[in-house]
């Protein structure tokens, strides 16, 4: 294997042990206790908004694990049957195997988490469009855009959670002092956030440099089958360094995929408010209690960040792919 390579190999496994060293820390300085009361906290929000989502958010993770975890597989296969016999092969085999796993299990922890909320900030706005239909309209009623299967509201897992509940407890939350508590469960709810951001940070961040060290050696794997001598790089290996780019475009593009979905309900929940607010006729005390929440949540937005350094979302993929491009084609030039 070329020197630039083994390079890029061994910063990669030096990327994926610090980052196995962070979460070992951040385990050691917040503890159980911690742990338990951020699970806790959700019990308390649950109390609040019903657990109507609750399989559907075990299918959506079930669902990304698996993804994930089947693409590491046929790439352990590749990985083993590519290395050649011997001691330190193997132990090489060992340590790039351990790799990966410590980087999808980040990923997919952090996806479960992220789930969790975008659910909940989906609960919430079920509660809010119930109540919508509660209410009388103040003027003439074009059409209902919350109710309306074909408007952007709508939603098949919603149909789905509003069948799990019983049809007396559906409109349960249309009252007033049922109302106040969404203000709190925002709260509870930013309150997760920070944890998760706190939490998984710096693993995110050092976890988004491995994958981009991956891409980049898995560029120049393919630059050099085709452009340079075949023989160079085993062909199981070549084949196993390219499904290592699946494999980290997979974990960047779900975890950023399912962090919009988050901020779109968090958007869809302040759309809904002002629906009301606009086009429902309410008392003073409701359309205040609501004017708070929708204040609350435009003021104090769920965001997902890496250490703070940036924000998981669509520009953050942008930015991803913009640095693999560039590379390419400097690559190219220095053929």
């Amino acid at each position: 294997m070329p020197i630039a390579m083994r390079f890029f190999v061994t910063l990669t496994w030096v990327a994926s042990f610090i980052n196995y060293i962070v979460g070992l820390s951040y385990v050691f300085r917040f503890g159980q206790n911690i742990t338990l009361n951020y699970f806790k906290m959700y019990a308390q929000i649950d109390k609040i908004i019903g657990t109507s989502y609750t399989k559907i958010v075990k299918a959506k993770i079930i669902k990304s694990s698996v993804l994930i975890i089947s693409i590491s597989y046929v790439l352990f296969i590749l990985l083993f049957f590519g290395e050649p016999a011997g001691v330190f092969s193997k132990m090489s085999f060992t340590i790039k195997s351990t790799t990966y796993i410590l980087s999808n299990l980040n990923v997919i922890e952090m996806i479960a988490n992220i789930i969790q909320i975008e659910y909940r900030i989906k609960a919430m706005s079920d509660i809010l469009q119930d109540l919508f239909h509660c209410f009388n309209n103040n003027k003439a009623k074009v059409i209902d855009v919350v109710g309306e299967k074909n408007w952007f509201y709508y939603s098949k897992d919603r149909e789905i959670a509003r069948r799990e509940l019983s049809p007396s407890k559906i409109l349960v939350y249309n009252h007033f002092s049922d109302l106040i508590w969404l203000n709190k469960c925002y709260s509870l709810l930013i309150e997760q956030n920070s944890f998760i951001n706190r939490v998984y940070g710096i693993r995110i961040l050092t976890n988004n440099t491995f994958n981009l060290l991956f891409v980049i050696l898995a560029i120049n794997s393919s630059v050099r089958l085709f452009y340079l001598k075949v023989n160079e790089l085993p062909l199981l290996n070549m084949i196993a360094t390219l499904l290592s780019t699946v494999n980290s475009a997979v974990c960047v593009v779900c975890l950023v995929y399912r962090c919009e979905k988050t901020y779109k309900q968090r958007i869809e929940l302040i759309s809904i408010v002002d629906h009301i607010l606009v086009e429902k006729e309410i008392d003073e005390s409701m359309r205040s209690t609501l004017a708070e929440l929708r204040t609350l949540v435009h003021t104090r937005p769920i965001e997902f960040t890496a250490a703070n350094f940036y924000r998981l979302d669509y520009g953050f993929l942008g930015a991803f792919s913009s640095v693999i491009i560039t590379y390419t084609v400097i690559l190219l030039q220095n053929l």
